[in-house]
């Protein structure tokens, strides 16, 4: 099974990084309940464990879900709107011209079993509950795995209630916190019943037991029960009458706080601030100001981190995250340490990300493309607080829009036209007067209207970005809406438009606009192939790769190379096609533009199945046929294209015979983008393709994990340390520390939370390679 690999939709279960305890009756519980049930909602209060036991038992339940287990952490999404958008984007789904996000969702999930986390409904719980509805109607083999503190109220739910742990897991719990802490710590016969009067007075809530355990740096386990005891006869007047579980996190996370140094305290409240994770800079810029320095904020983070109020995520990730229950007690903290409210630390949060938009739009012709894609990626919860900050204070709306529009690129080449247009849409209607915002927003909504081919808005659009621009002086978006509205006019019949369009670019020219000269040739170039000018496409083309060459740009790189090779195709170069396809590929992929590699992948699969190699022609369309039936049908512009797809489908259909034909089809259509790149890589003998191209990146099929290594990357993806891993394998510490290391290695991974995915995308490539090995000596399969 798969867990929804790579990092560019989130959608992959993470690793656990720390040991897991209890929750037998609760795992078989949900295991059970999945045998008649298709939703189950783990129900339980804030800290006792829901998130964590779903995520153990969805990681159980695998063998159930052939195309995968698929993660959507909503607690930093506030906008009910979004779900569906959020849920297409963890699914790896473009856009579909045409559709909301909503019925691509339903139109993907149709004809798979797969399951779905749905993580923190509760403060989203009826959209939540409309989404899980919807699903469960009109896809008949997918499952749905929520968690909230209330049921989400669907018809044929099942609820299973998490209570706090059985007191010995609360004790086993808290031994095991306590020995990251206190080096050599256990429990034993003579601190048992200590353990367990302080398990009983925390009402053995996880969340409570791990902020307690840190208190252990400070005060002996018999000072640490005292105290404890002591302050919860205080809150209860004295008597030994029970708490509320509420009172009792809420009592825990109170003492965490008075734990904290004024500084601590107030670095915690200030870290409310962010939707999700946030890197140490972030926090630096929007936390620091004259009563906390920003170079202080390094040191009071590190002494929230070891007082586990703050995560650190990975191990070696400079990213850090509050818990919910903990953002949300900063967030009442706020109000009390800052005179304004938190105003001023709002506005800076706003600004940091303001600030990003910009970074993103001036490095995007730069090496640093990629890593500026990934980053925006890992920060677009904050990016969403941002812009509704924005829509919603006075005087910021066009700021807010000028963020939403500048981020064009992130949008499409995360799939995600739906949101942006959302932002977009949003903002224009906040921002009526014509400015420099407005004509970007326009533009910008026009050219996602081109992205999925609704030319009637596109036209509309691009009239009205070109009278606002001219209007409010922006000559850039001005030259921008008028190429579009030539080249639409040429599509649409008018024998000037192309004229007009090369006038524009000309102009482009005269005023060095590298980014019109290259978006609009890549677009152009589209364009005269479309109306059978091949020559003039491939002038375009090659005029703009020569821009590009030595930028370190990827993104328009990449889509250039790829109508290039198709093109080429066309004309009957056929291997100098294949070879820019294969660039192309590469290109997409470091900036995880789906649309393009499915592009890609229809070229490939036709050469594919003129060589004869079948097997091969077969994944490569599943995967890129699935991507177009749920983004749109560029490939239906051509209909030349169209009859090589047909003839390629045509000839491995005969060839491989209908049941490994859809086999190997529907292997294609379960890969991602970057599992696909890695299929090609892997498969050696890519016609067209020289092997230089093929040696870089990640290693897969080639360096097969051995069979121990197997086995520890199983534990890895399970959530065990090296130090348990030791022990269940019974080898020592350095061989499970030596074999990790080989493992992430040979996987080409970075983290152990990558594991899990890469093992899977390993296995099935080398499946993929072997049926190539295999094909070729009959001349069956590729």
């Amino acid at each position: 099974m798969g867990f929804g690999f790579g990092q560019r939709r989130g959608g992959q279960l993470p690793a656990e990084l720390t040991s897991f305890v209890g929750r037998a009756d609760e795992l078989a519980q949900v295991r059970a309940a999945f045998a008649y049930a298709r939703l189950v909602t783990l129900v339980g209060p804030g800290g006792v464990g829901k998130s964590r036991t779903a995520l153990r038992a969805a990681a159980g339940l695998g063998e159930r879900f052939p195309d995968g287990v698929w993660l959507a952490e909503l607690s930093a999404l506030r906008d009910p709107e979004l779900i569906p958008a959020t849920l297409a984007a963890v699914l790896e789904l473009p856009e579909q011209p045409g559709m909301a996000p909503l019925d691509a969702v339903v139109a993907h999930l149709q004809g798979r079993r797969l399951l779905i986390v749905l993580d923190t409904c509760e403060h989203l719980v009826d959209a939540c509950a409309m989404l899980s509805d919807i699903l469960l109607r009109e896809a008949a083999d997918v499952c749905v795995l929520a968690t909230s503190r209330q049921p989400l109220d669907v018809p044929g739910e099942h609820c299973c209630p998490v209570a706090p742990l059985a007191p010995d897991d609360a004790v086993e719990l808290f031994a095991q916190r306590a020995a990251g802490v206190v080096p050599g710590f256990t429990a034993h016969d003579g601190n048992r019943g200590q353990l367990l009067a302080l398990a009983h007075r925390l009402d053995c809530i996880p969340l409570a037991l791990e902020l307690a355990a840190v208190r252990l740096r400070a005060v002996s386990m018999e000072e640490l029960v005292a105290r404890l005891d002591d302050r919860f006869q205080v809150l209860t007047g004295g008597r030994r009458t029970a708490l509320s579980r509420h009172q009792t996190l809420r009592t825990a996370i109170d003492w965490s706080h008075e734990l904290c140094t004024p500084a601590e305290r107030l670095l915690w409240a200030r870290l409310s601030v962010f939707a999700g994770s946030f890197e140490l800079g972030a926090a630096e810029q929007v936390c620091g100001d004259g009563e906390l320095p920003v170079g202080e904020v390094l040191g009071q983070l590190i002494g929230l981190v070891d007082k586990s109020v703050v995560q650190r995520l990975g191990e070696s990730g400079n990213r850090y995250r509050l818990l919910d229950t903990l953002r949300e007690y900063g967030a009442e903290m706020l109000g009390v340490v800052e005179a304004d409210g938190g105003a001023a630390l709002r506005a800076r949060h706003f600004a940091y990300y303001r600030d990003l938009g910009r970074r993103f739009e001036e490095g995007f012709f730069g090496p640093g493309q990629p890593e500026l894609h990934r980053t925006v990626r890992a920060e677009s919860a904050d990016l969403r607080a941002a812009l509704e900050y924005a829509y919603e204070t006075e005087g910021r709306a066009p700021e807010g829009l000028h963020l939403a529009a500048r981020l064009w690129p992130h949008w499409r080449a995360f799939g995600a036209l739906s949101e942006g247009g959302y932002w977009v849409e949003k903002g224009l209607g906040l921002v009526p007067d014509d400015c420099s915002a407005r004509a970007w927003g326009l533009l910008v909504r026009g050219a996602f209207a081109v992205w999925t081919a609704d030319l009637t808005t596109a036209v509309e659009q691009m009239d009205l970005a070109r009278e606002c621009a001219a209007r409010a002086g922006d000559e850039d978006v001005e030259q921008f809406a008028d190429a579009y509205a030539s080249g639409l006019a040429g599509l649409c019949g008018d024998e000037t438009g192309l004229d007009r369009l090369a006038d524009v670019r000309r102009r482009m020219a005269e005023r060095d606009s590298l980014l019109g000269l290259v978006v609009m040739g890549s677009e152009a170039a589209l364009l005269r192939a479309v109306l059978g000018d091949t020559e003039g496409a491939l002038e375009l083309c090659a005029e703009g790769l020569e821009l590009l060459e030595g930028t370190g740009e990827r993104q328009i790189y990449g889509s250039t190379l790829t109508t290039q090779g198709l093109v080429l195709w066309l004309v009957g170069e056929r291997e100098a096609g294949v070879a820019s396809l294969c660039r192309g590929l590469e290109a997409a992929s470091e900036v995880d533009e789906i649309l393009v590699a499915a592009m890609c992948c229809h070229g490939l699969a036709w050469a594919s199945a003129r060589a004869g190699r079948h097997t091969r022609a077969a994944w490569l369309l599943g995967y890129a046929e699935n991507a177009r039936r749920l983004s749109g049908d560029p490939i239906a512009m051509l209909p030349s294209l169209m009859e090589q797809q047909e003839a390629a489908r045509k000839s491995a259909r005969e060839a491989l015979g209908d049941k490994q034909f859809d086999r190997w089809h529907a292997v294609g259509a379960r890969l991602s983008g970057r599992q696909v790149l890695e299929a090609v890589r892997a498969d050696a003998d890519t016609p067209g393709g020289p092997a230089a191209q093929r040696g870089s990146g990640r290693r897969a099929a080639g360096d097969v994990l051995t069979r121990r290594e197997r086995e520890v990357a199983v534990l890895v993806a399970q959530g065990l340390s090296n130090r348990e891993i030791a022990e269940r394998l019974v080898i020592s510490k350095r061989t499970a520390d030596a074999h990790v290391e080989h493992i992430l290695a040979k996987l080409g991974v970075g983290s152990r939370t990558e594991i899990a995915g890469a093992s899977e995308v390993a296995a099935e490539i080398a499946e993929i390679a072997g049926a190539a090995v295999e094909g070729r000596g009959c001349g069956a399969a590729g």
